[in-house]
């Protein structure tokens, strides 16, 4: 099956972008609202939930919300960015799943996958973006989210209607986790939470933002412009009224 693709954007056929997750899903979305400002041409569906994630599915349903949202909202393109509250053992028709344990692969997988079918059944592409690296200190090991997401880009090479991006080195310099980073003025400015999990805002959720359209630009072959804040060049995207360099 072809992977369904964004037709390019104008301010009369805009792309409405729905982005869903968990709190990391929030900063993202926060940083793409910042960066989009009032553009003509793409729009944030703002639907990211605290707290959330795909194993307790009692609290927070993503696969039944994913649908209504789809229904409701009829995106041009899902973004996700979840899976902090899921580097966890869990309980699974009353046996136990352990977290990275083939069972996990198999049981979490699939939940994962449903997300992928239900955007590629409505025909709308879909962009899950990993989990980023962790602070030394923070409460979610770097081993547990590389096992997230080495199983987030496996099913994503298995659903034509997703593309999987990975966001592990953003918050990186040398090599390194990094707290802070020198913006577009030359400011060292915050870009994780103290926690070493979050992501800092507005700084940081801008720079992974920004990482995120520069991506939809590359895997969707088209131009899209911001009209908003944005404090990085790093993944240049251009202004609304100003063309492409190139």
């Amino acid at each position: 099956m072809a992977r369904p693709g964004v037709v390019q954007p104008t301010p009369k056929h805009p792309l409405n972008i729905l982005v869903i997750g968990d709190s990391l899903g929030e900063d993202l979305m926060y940083g793409m609202e910042d960066i989009v400002g009032n553009s003509k041409v793409i729009h944030i569906i703002p639907k990211a939930v605290g707290s959330t994630g795909l194993v307790n599915t009692s609290y927070y349903n993503w696969r039944a919300t994913l649908n209504q949202d789809l229904n409701r909202y009829h995106p041009g393109l899902v973004v996700v960015l979840l899976g902090g509250n899921d580097a966890l053992s869990f309980y699974q028709g009353g046996k136990v799943v352990d977290f990275g344990s083939p069972l996990w692969h198999k049981d979490y997988g699939g939940r994962v996958a449903a997300l992928m079918t239900e955007a590629q059944r409505h025909h709308v592409p879909m962009v899950w973006v990993g989990l980023p690296i962790m602070g030394p200190n923070a409460v979610l090991s770097n081993h547990s989210m590389m096992l997230e997401n080495s199983l987030y880009a496996a099913e994503a090479r298995k659903h034509p209607g997703t593309a999987f991006v990975p966001s592990w080195k953003v918050f990186q310099e040398g090599g390194h986790y990094v707290t802070s980073m020198t913006d577009n003025q030359g400011v060292s400015v915050l870009v994780r939470d103290p926690d070493g999990v979050h992501i800092a805002l507005p700084a940081g959720g801008e720079l992974i933002a920004s990482w995120t359209l520069w991506n939809i630009e590359r895997i969707e072959h088209i131009s899209i412009c911001i009209n908003g804040s944005n404090l990085w060049n790093t993944y240049p995207l251009h202004a609304c009224g100003v063309k492409p360099a190139g």
